[in-house]
């Protein structure tokens, strides 16, 4: 056996007797040039278990920063693939899962007659479509959907299951007596449909950019120090405080609820601080720092995975593409790098129109040069992870803005050309009118 070939080893051994050489009535194995030593007798079931191993990647270099959990207890492998993991003595009926970013997640039975395991580790890039329930209404119109994603490089689906309304039948309480709720879905049917077409499935949940909430539970709201209500962005919404951690509970709820349906993964939007309107009259209880800001997208974020843990789905998050090339949090709480230990994924959003006329001293708009924005814009971002491409899926731009050049499809398959090429796990194109072209996502750039 060859430990060297993309595999995890786990060793199961008591923790009391875990002291020098540790020294097991059992039988030394040799796994390429790795010493293992495996039990010949199941522990006890008083005793604590410490489960250890290495992870590699397909290349065999080890892989830091997966994620190894027994659905309660949680373990990170450190810089050289390695991981110690105690928790109570093994059930034979319980799995470990490993992850990581850029990975197939693994489930490993682990029982006392079979101390030593060894798993491959397959890369696995994710490149998904949005699909939004209020334009992709029909039963035909989600298989077209899938036809494109079938016969391109694409292999997965983000839904939105909330923005300001719930789009399925949920059973948190909270937003059943919000009066948020407005099924556009059978969420059941929707995501075995997608599994029998093998398709990775993304939960979009926008958190607090809440407006309906804000009006109907308006103690949530930030407020408007000039007026004493609701305070309201440009366009007139309202936004949830998202200082309150009473507030993060019912979203988490439905993270977890959409996890159990089977969601891959749970991806947050709007998990931010507002952007426009008039900044200075917002009033959240609290002082609005840097320090408080990143508190309490982290500590949201943080919870959630938390939560999430035993349900075994991905989390992620939506976050500004200028995030990647600022050294502070925006005024948004969201700090690129610090944000990157709470998410399975961070998803910049660098949709080149959305950037500043002469940014980065390119000699016109952004919108045309969408190589360009998404190559440096993710170069900077695999700068603050530390050269972790993998940790980094992001959204690309596949809609016109109004009053720029309309995209082609060059211009969409060059933003995907500019992704590979620094190594990102994936990406996902944004069109909210779902109008997905093929020619977009010819295979031979997939």
């Amino acid at each position: 056996m060859n430990v060297r070939c993309g595999v995890i080893t786990f060793l199961t051994r008591c923790c009391a007797e875990r002291v020098g050489l540790l020294l097991l009535a059992g039988v030394f194995l040799v796994l390429g040039g790795l010493v293992v030593i495996s039990d010949t007798e199941p522990a006890s079931a008083a005793q604590s278990e410490l489960v250890e191993g290495v992870v590699s990647d397909e290349g065999g270099e080890p892989v830091q920063g997966a994620r190894v959990t027994d659905g309660s207890t949680l373990a990170i492998t450190d810089a050289q693939g390695m991981f110690s993991l105690e928790r109570a003595a093994l059930d034979p009926d319980v799995e470990l899962r490993v992850s990581g970013a850029g990975y197939r997640d693994w489930s490993v039975p682990v029982s006392d007659a079979e101390p030593v395991l060894e798993i491959a580790l397959e890369s696995r890039s994710i490149r998904a479509l949005y699909l939004n329930p209020t334009v992709t209404t029909s039963a035909a119109q989600v298989d077209n959907l899938i036809e494109v994603i079938n016969t391109t490089k694409a292999n997965a689906v983000v839904i939105d299951i909330k923005e300001d309304w719930v789009w399925y039948d949920t059973e948190v309480a909270f937003f059943q007596d919000a009066g948020t709720v407005r099924p556009a879905y059978d969420i059941a049917e929707l995501l075995q449909t997608f599994r029998d077409n093998d398709i990775y499935t993304i939960a979009r949940l926008v958190v607090f950019k809440d407006s309906t909430v804000a009006e109907v539970h308006s103690d949530l709201a930030i407020r408007d120090v000039t007026t004493g209500g609701p305070w309201r962005d440009l366009n007139g919404f309202a936004w949830v405080n998202p200082m309150l951690e009473k507030l993060w509970e019912p979203n988490i709820d439905l993270a977890v609820e959409a996890a159990s349906f089977g969601f891959d993964e749970i991806q947050y939007d709007y998990v931010r601080f507002p952007t426009d309107g008039d900044l200075s009259t917002m009033d959240f209880g609290v002082e609005f720092t840097q320090a408080s800001r990143e508190n309490a997208i982290e500590g949201f974020l943080a919870h959630s995975r938390e939560r999430l843990l035993p349900t075994g789905a991905k989390q992620s998050a939506d976050v500004f593409g200028f995030t990647m090339v600022v050294g502070d949090d925006l005024g948004i709480g969201q700090n690129f790098p610090q944000l990157a230990a709470h998410v399975d994924y961070l998803s910049p959003m660098v949709y080149p129109s959305h950037y500043s006329d002469g940014q980065f001293g390119l000699p016109g708009h952004p919108n045309d040069f969408p190589y360009e924005i998404v190559d440096i814009s993710l170069r900077a971002g695999v700068k603050l992870l530390g050269g972790d491409a993998l940790q980094i899926r992001p959204w690309l731009q596949d809609f016109d803005l109004y009053g720029m050049a309309p995209y082609a499809a060059e211009d969409v398959r060059a933003q995907i050309r500019a992704a590979n090429e620094l190594g990102t796990s994936g990406w996902m194109l944004w069109d909210p009118e779902n109008r997905y072209r093929r020619d977009n996502l010819d295979p031979a750039i997939g």
